[in-house]
């Protein structure tokens, strides 16, 4: 089943930006999904679990799954986004608390948010083909936090495979999140086995 990409956004662009539908405009392009960090600031439970992010953002749990959540928390979400009475909220679909290292969380998301704007795509207002709009699977969004030391392996493989490879098109040849790939490339850059001769190409150092 195909599905929106999950696009890392500051929490203050999603209330600072224009929502059109259940797109949030971003450079000019219409994404459907977000991945926010921030800090819980207030938790609130009525027939829906709901929370409010640091930049104000909301996010509403339809489903009551992020009961463990508190204030004061750094939470990182996925979501699709949505608007009510012309506010937007994201609709919890996973999240993660990430509590520990702070402040690491924090600066590795704004280098991702660096690195990995210029790949936004505009997914447009129509669901892309062979997309089905359900309950999203939780065994596959849990790929996106799992730790796995074989991705580090077919990351190697590929450029190995092709020489030379652009972040986007490994992105989509690993079919993995971007910051499992940021890792991955990071931990291989320093390992030696690979190089990069402009941003954003990696090489095989042979």
């Amino acid at each position: 089943m195909k599905r929106w990409t999950a696009y890392k956004i500051r929490p203050e662009e999603l209330v600072e930006n224009e929502i059109v539908g259940n797109t949030l405009i971003i450079d000019g392009k219409r994404i459907h999904r977000v991945r926010i960090l921030g800090e819980v600031k207030k938790v609130s439970e009525t027939s829906i679990l709901s929370f409010e992010l640091e930049g104000g953002v909301v996010v509403k749990d339809f489903e009551k799954k992020g009961r463990d959540i508190k204030e004061k928390d750094l939470v990182d979400v996925i979501g699709r986004v949505g608007q009510f009475e012309g506010s937007p909220y994201v609709s919890l679909e996973l999240y993660k608390i990430r509590n520990e290292n702070r402040e690491k969380w924090r600066e590795l998301r704004d280098l991702e948010i660096e690195i990995t704007r210029r790949y936004i795509e505009d997914e447009g207002e129509e669901p892309p083909e062979g997309y089905k709009e359900d309950t999203v699977d939780e065994e596959i969004l849990e790929e996106v936090y799992k730790e796995d030391i074989d991705r580090k392996e077919v990351v190697l493989n590929i450029i190995k495979d092709r020489g030379t490879v652009e972040y986007g098109e490994l992105l989509k040849v690993a079919n993995i999140d971007e910051y499992e790939l940021d890792k991955i490339l990071e931990e291989l850059l320093e390992e030696g086995h690979i190089y990069e001769p402009k941003a954003g190409i990696y090489k095989i150092i042979e």
